[in-house]
């Protein structure tokens, strides 16, 4: 395994380095204090970063292939690292993530001569400073800037419709606005976001179970929240998996950006209530307390149409900040 992993081994020894991940074959993103670095890497091809995945598993006693194409495990030295192989990546990939385990062991006065408690507040909801802002964009109707304002301040955003609507489109273009210093996880049932960024991994599962690795885009988000994602995208919500999705959001990954088959705004609560329901954890959940956390957790809805001309538009747009202030039933995060 130390072979293997020769090309790289400087920087799993770095104690700067916090984060080492390969999204393709012959390029490694090192992730230290001050952002991302990148390197190209020619000897870390695609069997050699087979041959890291195959072993690494096995050394965890576990079975990496095509029909088990995920596989979260250990290096020797300790650092966790997730894989993804084909089919759960583009064919001719493979993904790992390597976390360093912290060695630092700060006192609390350390911390505090660090600037660690500098912004702190105490823990009562208050509006997010963009707010007022996205208020005003959102009564002008200036819906261009509202959108990129909203996407660059980390709202969790649906695109809801039927089917033709051009959600798809909308959420195409909301991504666009997303820094490209941000790193982003997607999860697709066909390759249809194409995102022509750097740091980016593709994941996709077998919609219907029809393909070989029979992978759930349930366990797709699982494994991307493992995958130091800013950002987890999908490419649309259906059933259980909702239920992932939306706890994902919960533990710390605002921002998300997804579609979801609706005939309104408030329907695309409703329906996604319907789909945590589906799940065997969110079953049991009161449907108040349901919608009373989706509203927690969905900043805006952009509801979209096929007009009977054909044509294709956003009729409209949710956006009330206010729902963040009402009492959270946090229910969902520890529930599995």
């Amino acid at each position: 395994m130390r072979l293997l992993l020769a090309p790289i081994a400087a920087d799993l020894a770095d104690d700067a380095v916090t984060e080492v991940v390969i999204n393709r074959p012959g390029e490694v993103g090192i992730e230290r204090r001050g952002g991302w670095t990148w390197r190209d890497v020619p000897e870390l091809t695609f069997d050699r970063l087979d041959g890291i995945a195959v072993l690494c598993a096995a050394m965890s006693s576990q079975d990496v292939g095509p029909d088990r194409p995920l596989c979260g495990s250990m290096l020797p030295d300790g650092q966790r690292v997730q894989i993804c192989r084909p089919p759960a990546v583009e064919a001719g990939t493979v993904s790992l993530t390597i976390r360093r385990p912290n060695s630092f062991s700060p006192s609390l006065a350390v911390l505090e001569s660090g600037g660690l408690f500098a912004h702190t507040m105490d823990a009562q909801r208050r509006p997010h400073p963009a707010d007022d802002e996205l208020c005003e964009l959102h009564r002008a109707r200036d819906w261009r800037r509202f959108f990129a304002l909203a996407v660059r301040s980390r709202k969790t955003m649906l695109a809801s419709g039927d089917t033709g609507s051009g959600k798809t489109t909308v959420a195409k273009a909301l991504i666009q606005e997303i820094p490209d210093d941000e790193r982003l996880v997607t999860i697709e049932d066909a390759a249809e976001f194409n995102l022509a960024r750097r740091n980016v991994v593709p994941l996709f599962y077998s919609k219907g179970d029809q393909g070989l690795a029979k992978v759930r885009s349930e366990e797709l988000i699982e494994a991307a929240l493992r995958m130091r994602p800013d950002r987890v995208l999908m490419q649309e919500l259906r059933d259980g998996a909702a239920f992932s999705f939306i706890r994902g959001v919960a533990a710390g990954h605002p921002g998300s950006i997804t579609t979801l088959h609706a005939g309104s705004a408030a329907g695309a609560f409703d329906a996604l209530r319907l789909m945590v329901k589906q799940h065997e954890a969110g079953r049991h959940l009161a449907d108040p307390d349901v919608r009373a956390f989706l509203r927690q957790l969905v900043d805006v809805v952009i509801h979209c149409e096929k007009r009977r001309d054909g044509s294709r538009g956003i009729r409209e747009v949710w956006f009330d900040p206010d729902a963040k202030l009402a009492s959270p039933a946090p229910i969902l995060v520890a529930a599995e």
